[in-house]
């Protein structure tokens, strides 16, 4: 989590938040790190600024799923994960498998943790297919005084190796995914 002058970036992991704090900082934006237990992800009911703007990404699940896993197999499994430790496979496939049996709609689910409900959601959500635009209409709507053009010419950063682990869904378990999620996609228009 970033607390800001006028606003506060929750990061929902795997969904571009680690280049959010490389644009905030290009952008010239002064901001305070909050951490849980070293824990970068910090969720509404933890955030020590209730009365101030709010943004967060989402990202479409086929394409977050396919990310986390790619993370996974570049570092590794997380011990205190119970979705890792009881998902994980250095088969793609599996480990979709893995979690459509024991963490159905998961993604749907931490979601509401970071973003709100859908009744009473956070003031901003962005999608991670539009990070550039949606990040410069967050800050923007926050009245944070920012830089523009260093948001816009900032490369890509940690991005999953895509070739060293390709993670090709087959086709029934992509759909699998998408009717596991359709709450989460219906609400982030991905339907």
């Amino acid at each position: 989590m970033l607390i800001l002058p006028n606003s506060c970036f929750l990061h929902v992991p795997k969904t571009g938040g680690s280049w959010v704090k490389k644009a905030i900082i290009a952008s010239g934006i002064t901001y305070e790190e909050y951490r849980i237990e070293g824990d970068p992800h910090i969720g509404l009911t933890h955030c020590p600024v209730a009365d101030t703007f709010k943004f967060a990404f989402v990202r479409h699940p086929v394409s977050l799923y396919r990310s986390y896993w790619q993370f996974k197999m570049t570092h590794q499994w997380d011990k205190k994960n119970p979705l890792d430790m009881e998902c994980q496979s250095n088969d793609f496939n599996v480990f979709i498998q893995n979690v459509l049996a024991k963490f159905p709609s998961c993604y749907s689910h931490e979601l509401i943790n970071f973003v709100g409900t859908e009744a009473e959601p956070i003031e901003f959500i962005g999608q991670y297919e539009n990070l550039v635009e949606d990040l410069i209409r967050a800050l923007t709507l926050a009245q944070e005084t920012f830089s523009e053009d260093a948001i816009r010419n900032l490369p890509a950063y940690n991005v999953s190796n895509k070739k060293r682990f390709p993670a090709d869904y087959d086709q029934d378990l992509e759909q699998k995914i998408r009717q596991s999620e359709h709450k989460m996609m219906k609400r982030f228009f991905y339907d």
